[in-house]
């Protein structure tokens, strides 16, 4: 007896079932990979990262750390050891005791090392579904001193220019310069003032920041008749460092004309202490004078 031809469309029926349970088990296989990381560390400092995934019951093949497209770290379960650590160069090291499945600690990274990180999860047969994920991480060297402020003079008369100067030198990246009037942000949108900002690379790849605040002395900057101006310096939220001027009005002041006064009391005008001491001398004398001659007159 002869086999019965299969239909079309029973084969075509049946390759879809097979390729729907492979596109489910694919996207159902791995999911939710999550990498957490800080934005940025100072440089001599560890970096701890993790990287969360669901294998939704699919074994771990295996998980890759890479700085850029070098990797560092590899954790294979099926393998013994399951760890293994790659070089790195400069001092930077992988701490083992502190690396897992999710999770890899790097100690002693240099300002050179800041750059993309990437984490690489890889479920096991039959699909071997793979996601990446990556993250961007700055490793800072903090400026060696606060930012330096230059004013030029101190004193101000009303509608002349002023013109300071911030400057924060060797640091990496370059540090954030900020101006603020009178504890008063100063921004693009704050009106009649102009600030002008540029990086210098320095030999070696560290950066100094430079920023000019210009305006013109205004009554309403120097309440109490002084202008307080600060320039603050900062890296992400790991460094922060600011320095105060304070500049005073030195505007003409319009003299008070001050006239003689009279103290009026409920008898009218009263005499002063000098003269009234005056008049009681006069008195005085009077009397003895009047004592010496009357006598005299009476003979």
């Amino acid at each position: 007896m002869e086999p019965r031809p299969r239909h079309p469309a029973a084969i075509v029926g049946c390759l879809l079932i097979v390729f729907m349970i492979v596109l489910n088990s694919e996207v159902f296989g791995l999911s939710g990979v999550r990498m957490w990381n800080p934005e940025a560390i100072r440089a001599g400092e560890s970096l701890h990262l993790s990287c969360d995934y669901n294998l939704e019951g699919t074994p771990l093949y295996s998980i890759k750390w890479y700085f850029g497209d070098e990797e560092f770290y590899r954790y294979v379960p099926k393998e013994s050891p399951p760890t293994r650590v790659f070089p790195l160069s400069g001092t930077a090291s992988v701490d083992i005791s502190e690396s897992d499945d999710h999770a890899v600690t790097m100690n002693n990274l240099p300002r050179d090392m800041s750059g993309h990180y990437k984490c690489e999860v890889s479920a096991d047969a039959p699909l071997f579904h793979t996601q990446i994920k990556e993250s961007f991480i700055t490793i800072i060297e903090e400026p060696k001193s606060p930012p330096i402020v230059f004013a030029g003079k101190l004193k101000y008369s009303k509608g002349e220019p002023i013109a300071i100067n911030c400057t924060s030198y060797s640091g990496f990246p370059a540090t954030n310069l900020t101006w603020y009037i009178n504890d008063v942000k100063v921004t693009s949108m704050t009106k009649h003032v102009v600030i002008k900002s540029r990086v210098l690379t320095e030999p070696g790849g560290m950066q100094t920041s430079k920023s000019r605040l210009e305006t013109v002395a205004r009554p309403i900057y120097f309440p109490g008749g002084r202008m307080i101006v600060r320039c603050e310096s900062s890296q992400f939220e790991l460094y922060k460092k600011y320095t105060v001027t304070e500049l005073v009005d030195d505007s003409p002041k319009i003299a008070q004309m001050m006239s003689p006064s009279t103290v009026l009391g409920a008898g009218g005008p009263q005499i002063n202490s000098a003269n009234y001491l005056v008049t009681r001398n006069a008195l005085l004398l009077i009397t003895i004078l009047a004592n010496q001659f009357i006598p005299f007159f009476s003979r």
